[in-house]
Protein backbone atom coordinates (compact mmCIF):
# COMPACT_ATOMS: atom_id res chain seq x y z
CA UNK A 1 0.00 0.00 0.00
CA UNK A 2 1.34 3.45 -0.90
CA UNK A 3 2.23 5.78 1.93
CA UNK A 4 -0.05 8.80 2.31
CA UNK A 5 1.41 12.05 1.11
CA UNK A 6 2.20 14.84 3.51
CA UNK A 7 -0.58 16.91 1.93
CA UNK A 8 -3.05 14.09 2.62
CA UNK A 9 -1.76 14.01 6.17
CA UNK A 10 -2.26 17.74 6.56
CA UNK A 11 -5.84 17.45 5.35
CA UNK A 12 -6.45 14.48 7.63
CA UNK A 13 -5.08 16.50 10.53
CA UNK A 14 -7.60 19.24 9.80
CA UNK A 15 -10.42 16.69 9.58
CA UNK A 16 -9.52 15.26 12.98
CA UNK A 17 -9.94 18.60 14.75
CA UNK A 18 -13.47 17.77 15.84
CA UNK A 19 -13.61 19.81 19.03
CA UNK A 20 -15.70 22.86 18.11
CA UNK A 21 -13.98 24.84 20.85
CA UNK A 22 -10.73 24.24 18.98
CA UNK A 23 -11.95 24.73 15.42
CA UNK A 24 -15.27 25.31 13.69
CA UNK A 25 -16.33 23.64 10.45
CA UNK A 26 -15.85 26.92 8.59
CA UNK A 27 -12.31 27.16 9.93
CA UNK A 28 -11.63 23.62 8.76
CA UNK A 29 -12.95 24.54 5.31
CA UNK A 30 -10.68 27.58 5.23
CA UNK A 31 -7.64 25.52 6.23
CA UNK A 32 -8.44 22.76 3.71
CA UNK A 33 -8.71 25.37 0.96
CA UNK A 34 -5.52 27.09 2.12
CA UNK A 35 -3.50 23.87 2.10
CA UNK A 36 -4.68 23.13 -1.44
CA UNK A 37 -3.99 26.62 -2.82
CA UNK A 38 -0.70 27.19 -0.99
CA UNK A 39 0.55 23.85 -2.34
CA UNK A 40 -0.62 24.54 -5.89
CA UNK A 41 0.24 28.24 -6.24
CA UNK A 42 2.43 29.16 -3.29
CA UNK A 43 1.56 31.37 -0.34
CA UNK A 44 2.17 34.74 -1.97
CA UNK A 45 0.26 33.92 -5.17
CA UNK A 46 -2.84 32.77 -3.28
CA UNK A 47 -5.33 35.47 -2.32
CA UNK A 48 -7.85 35.41 0.51
CA UNK A 49 -10.57 35.82 -2.14
CA UNK A 50 -9.43 32.58 -3.80
CA UNK A 51 -9.26 30.83 -0.44
CA UNK A 52 -12.81 31.98 0.34
CA UNK A 53 -14.12 30.70 -3.02
CA UNK A 54 -12.39 27.34 -2.58
CA UNK A 55 -13.71 27.04 0.99
CA UNK A 56 -17.23 28.06 0.02
CA UNK A 57 -17.35 30.96 2.49
CA UNK A 58 -17.48 34.74 2.26
CA UNK A 59 -14.10 36.47 2.33
CA UNK A 60 -15.22 38.35 5.43
CA UNK A 61 -15.61 35.00 7.20
CA UNK A 62 -11.88 34.42 6.83
CA UNK A 63 -11.09 37.67 8.62
CA UNK A 64 -13.49 36.85 11.44
CA UNK A 65 -11.33 33.81 12.20
CA UNK A 66 -7.88 34.97 11.06
CA UNK A 67 -6.37 38.45 11.08
CA UNK A 68 -4.39 37.88 7.91
CA UNK A 69 -3.32 35.33 5.32
CA UNK A 70 -0.14 34.83 7.33
CA UNK A 71 -2.24 33.78 10.33
CA UNK A 72 -3.82 31.08 8.16
CA UNK A 73 -0.38 29.87 7.13
CA UNK A 74 0.78 29.68 10.73
CA UNK A 75 -2.44 27.99 11.81
CA UNK A 76 -1.73 25.24 9.27
CA UNK A 77 2.03 24.88 9.45
CA UNK A 78 3.05 25.42 13.08
CA UNK A 79 0.75 22.84 14.72
CA UNK A 80 1.21 20.39 11.85
CA UNK A 81 5.00 20.45 12.23
CA UNK A 82 4.62 19.52 15.88
CA UNK A 83 1.73 17.07 15.65
CA UNK A 84 2.12 15.48 12.23
CA UNK A 85 5.00 16.48 9.98
CA UNK A 86 7.72 15.79 12.54
CA UNK A 87 6.96 12.06 13.00
CA UNK A 88 6.09 11.79 9.29
CA UNK A 89 9.47 13.20 8.28
CA UNK A 90 11.57 11.44 10.91
CA UNK A 91 10.03 7.95 10.89
CA UNK A 92 11.96 6.62 7.87
CA UNK A 93 15.20 8.25 9.07
CA UNK A 94 15.00 6.36 12.37
CA UNK A 95 14.26 3.12 10.55
CA UNK A 96 17.20 3.60 8.18
CA UNK A 97 19.59 4.25 11.05
CA UNK A 98 18.30 1.24 12.97
CA UNK A 99 18.38 -1.18 10.02
CA UNK A 100 21.63 0.10 8.44
CA UNK A 101 23.58 0.86 11.63
CA UNK A 102 26.25 -1.80 11.06
CA UNK A 103 26.80 -0.96 7.40
CA UNK A 104 29.42 1.42 5.95
CA UNK A 105 28.70 5.13 6.29
CA UNK A 106 28.61 5.58 2.50
CA UNK A 107 25.89 2.94 2.20
CA UNK A 108 23.86 4.55 4.98
CA UNK A 109 24.22 7.98 3.34
CA UNK A 110 23.14 6.54 -0.02
CA UNK A 111 20.02 4.98 1.48
CA UNK A 112 19.26 8.15 3.42
CA UNK A 113 19.60 10.38 0.35
CA UNK A 114 17.51 8.04 -1.78
CA UNK A 115 14.77 7.88 0.86
CA UNK A 116 14.67 11.62 1.53
CA UNK A 117 14.72 12.55 -2.15
CA UNK A 118 11.88 10.13 -2.79
CA UNK A 119 9.88 11.59 0.08
CA UNK A 120 10.34 15.14 -1.18
CA UNK A 121 9.37 14.18 -4.75
CA UNK A 122 6.25 12.42 -3.39
CA UNK A 123 5.34 15.48 -1.30
CA UNK A 124 6.66 18.18 -3.61
CA UNK A 125 3.75 20.61 -3.32
CA UNK A 126 3.54 20.54 0.45
CA UNK A 127 7.29 20.81 0.97
CA UNK A 128 7.17 23.88 -1.25
CA UNK A 129 4.99 25.50 1.42
CA UNK A 130 7.33 24.53 4.25
CA UNK A 131 10.65 25.35 2.59
CA UNK A 132 9.72 28.49 0.68
CA UNK A 133 7.86 30.11 3.53
CA UNK A 134 10.59 29.24 6.04
CA UNK A 135 12.73 31.85 4.27
CA UNK A 136 10.11 34.56 4.82
CA UNK A 137 8.52 33.70 8.17
CA UNK A 138 10.62 33.38 11.30
CA UNK A 139 7.87 31.43 13.09
CA UNK A 140 7.97 28.64 10.51
CA UNK A 141 11.76 28.61 10.41
CA UNK A 142 11.92 28.28 14.21
CA UNK A 143 9.30 25.51 14.15
CA UNK A 144 11.32 23.58 11.55
CA UNK A 145 14.50 23.95 13.56
CA UNK A 146 12.95 22.98 16.89
CA UNK A 147 10.81 20.07 15.65
CA UNK A 148 12.72 18.47 12.78
CA UNK A 149 16.26 19.82 12.37
CA UNK A 150 17.31 19.25 16.00
CA UNK A 151 16.24 15.59 16.01
CA UNK A 152 17.90 14.87 12.65
CA UNK A 153 21.10 16.57 13.79
CA UNK A 154 21.24 14.50 16.97
CA UNK A 155 20.69 11.21 15.10
CA UNK A 156 23.25 11.93 12.39
CA UNK A 157 25.91 13.20 14.80
CA UNK A 158 25.60 10.06 16.93
CA UNK A 159 26.14 7.97 13.80
CA UNK A 160 29.14 10.11 12.83
CA UNK A 161 30.68 9.75 16.28
CA UNK A 162 30.25 5.96 16.13
CA UNK A 163 31.88 5.79 12.70
CA UNK A 164 34.80 7.93 13.91
CA UNK A 165 35.35 5.53 16.82
CA UNK A 166 35.24 2.65 14.31
CA UNK A 167 37.92 4.52 12.30
CA UNK A 168 35.65 4.62 9.27
CA UNK A 169 35.53 8.43 9.26
CA UNK A 170 38.22 10.98 9.98
CA UNK A 171 38.15 12.49 13.50
CA UNK A 172 36.59 15.75 12.38
CA UNK A 173 34.11 17.78 14.47
CA UNK A 174 30.76 15.91 14.17
CA UNK A 175 28.85 19.17 13.59
CA UNK A 176 31.09 19.95 10.59
CA UNK A 177 30.54 16.50 9.09
CA UNK A 178 26.80 16.82 9.71
CA UNK A 179 26.85 20.17 7.90
CA UNK A 180 28.56 18.55 4.90
CA UNK A 181 26.04 15.68 4.84
CA UNK A 182 23.08 18.04 5.08
CA UNK A 183 24.51 20.48 2.52
CA UNK A 184 24.98 17.65 0.03
CA UNK A 185 21.38 16.57 0.55
CA UNK A 186 20.08 20.11 0.12
CA UNK A 187 22.16 20.56 -3.03
CA UNK A 188 20.83 17.30 -4.45
CA UNK A 189 17.24 18.37 -3.83
CA UNK A 190 17.81 21.93 -5.07
CA UNK A 191 19.27 20.86 -8.41
CA UNK A 192 16.77 18.01 -8.83
CA UNK A 193 13.61 19.91 -7.94
CA UNK A 194 14.29 23.60 -8.54
CA UNK A 195 17.08 24.22 -11.03
CA UNK A 196 16.44 21.18 -13.26
CA UNK A 197 19.84 21.47 -14.92
CA UNK A 198 20.87 19.59 -18.06
CA UNK A 199 23.24 17.49 -15.93
CA UNK A 200 20.33 16.19 -13.86
CA UNK A 201 18.35 15.41 -16.98
CA UNK A 202 21.18 13.24 -18.33
CA UNK A 203 21.64 11.09 -15.21
CA UNK A 204 19.19 9.05 -13.18
CA UNK A 205 18.44 9.90 -9.56
CA UNK A 206 20.44 6.87 -8.40
CA UNK A 207 23.46 8.01 -10.43
CA UNK A 208 23.21 11.51 -8.99
CA UNK A 209 22.99 10.11 -5.45
CA UNK A 210 26.02 7.86 -6.03
CA UNK A 211 28.02 10.83 -7.34
CA UNK A 212 26.97 12.97 -4.37
CA UNK A 213 28.00 10.30 -1.84
CA UNK A 214 31.28 9.69 -3.70
CA UNK A 215 32.14 13.40 -3.49
CA UNK A 216 31.03 13.51 0.17
CA UNK A 217 33.27 10.57 1.08
CA UNK A 218 36.29 11.29 -1.15
CA UNK A 219 36.25 15.03 -1.82
CA UNK A 220 37.15 16.62 -5.15
CA UNK A 221 40.93 16.88 -4.83
CA UNK A 222 43.07 14.58 -6.97
CA UNK A 223 45.17 12.38 -4.69
CA UNK A 224 47.07 10.45 -7.33
CA UNK A 225 49.25 7.47 -6.45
Amino acid sequence: MNKPSLEEGLLQYVEELKDEREMTEKQRSILRASIKLFAEKGFHASSTAEIAREAGVAEGTIFRHYKSKKDILLAVVAPVLVKFARPFILKDVREIFREQAGKPFAQIATELYRNRLGMIIHNEKTFRILLQEAFFHEEIREALISTVFSDVKEMVQKLIEAKVVARELRPLPPEAVFRAVLSSMIGLVLFRQVLDTEDFQKRSDDEQIDLTVDILMNGIGYKGE
